[in-house]
């Protein structure tokens, strides 16, 4: 019986591989993208503030003694640098054998772990983590991780509680953050934004300028503004029939904010705050450690130390306890 030559029984039929990856999670890092960057020089890097006098009115009589004047003192505020790690093992044969969408696979890794290294990072900036310094040991070395403390707990008097329950506002200097007793959280409103941008501007010389939110935030914040109920909104169809829905500007009574989103963050918290006054102090940029091959497989150790710097914590707001 002859035989039928099908695609089934064809073994020389060569496969279909793309010779490409895809590859489609978000390697942005929002918050840390928009501020600053600073050098540290030691593990716990410092930093001075200092305040104006509340004004008064006041008059001084002809020929008057001289009286010393008041005045706030200035303080110094600290934060821990924090060490962050990606491994990297790859054998000697994957290295070389004809790969899909790379020619080097350890090129490839190294690439792969630099960017799930700075999403690591950004995820604790936006997160609830305070500065913890590493126990000492007998003979001064260190054991445990340092913790470096986030943008939450370099928040201070500009805080506001979208829903319900007492708000007990941080310190601001890095060693606690924002709480409420148990209440219901709360849909954000224009009148929390206005509060926060009230607080910072009524006190400070800081001007918020981002607005940083979850995604579903930034969606239900549209929707807010959308809704027109005692917004004023106005809806802007060009020529061409576009409807636009986001919203990426509030124009505030004290100037205008960019409202962005934060595919890292959570939904319970929107950060407001002045981006110049913020800031990344490295104390050693991301670098690979050199670690002898481990029998017939490449291996590496990236690292990256650095801390966050808030250089005045009343010029940073935050809204928490809001829900969607």
């Amino acid at each position: 019986m002859a035989t039928n030559f099908t695609t089934s029984n064809a073994i020389s039929q060569r496969e279909d591989l793309a010779n490409w990856i895809s590859n489609i999670s978000r390697d942005m890092t929002p918050f840390m993208s928009s501020i600053g960057k600073s050098k540290a020089t030691a593990t716990t890097h410092e930093w001075t503030t200092d305040t104006l006098q509340a004004p008064s009115t006041q008059a001084a009589a002809e020929a008057s003694d001289y009286a010393v004047s008041t005045s706030p003192v200035m303080t110094r505020l600290t934060n821990i640098t924090q060490i962050f790690t990606k491994g990297i093992n790859v054998s000697g044969t994957l290295e070389a054998v004809d790969k899909a969408g790379r020619k080097s696979e350890f090129k490839y890794q190294s690439e792969k772990r630099g960017k799930e290294m700075q999403r690591d990072i950004e995820k604790t900036l936006v997160g609830s983590q305070v500065k913890t310094a590493s126990a000492s040991a007998s003979g001064n070395i260190q054991s445990g991780a340092r913790l470096m403390g986030a943008y939450k707990s370099y928040t201070q008097t500009a805080c506001v509680n979208a829903g319900a329950g007492t708000l007990t506002k941080a310190t601001g200097d890095g060693t606690d953050v924002p709480t409420w007793t148990t209440g219901a959280a709360a849909a954000i409103t224009l009148a929390d934004i206005n509060e926060v941008l009230r607080l910072t501007n009524g006190s400070t010389t800081a001007a918020p300028s981002i607005v940083m939110m979850s995604t579903t935030q930034k969606v239900a914040f549209s929707t807010l503004i959308n809704a027109g109920t005692g917004t004023n909104v106005r809806r802007n169809i060009d020529e061409r029939g576009k409807l636009r829905q986001s919203i990426d500007l509030y124009e505030s009574d004290f100037g205008d904010v960019e409202v962005k989103h934060n595919y890292i963050m959570g939904a319970s918290e929107i950060l407001i705050y002045d981006p110049s006054f913020l800031a990344m102090a490295s104390l050693r940029p991301t670098h690979f450690r050199d670690i002898n091959e481990a029998g017939d497989a490449l291996r590496s150790y990236m690292v990256q130390e650095l801390t966050f710097e808030a250089k005045n914590p009343e010029g940073n707001g935050i809204i928490v306890n809001a829900t969607v």
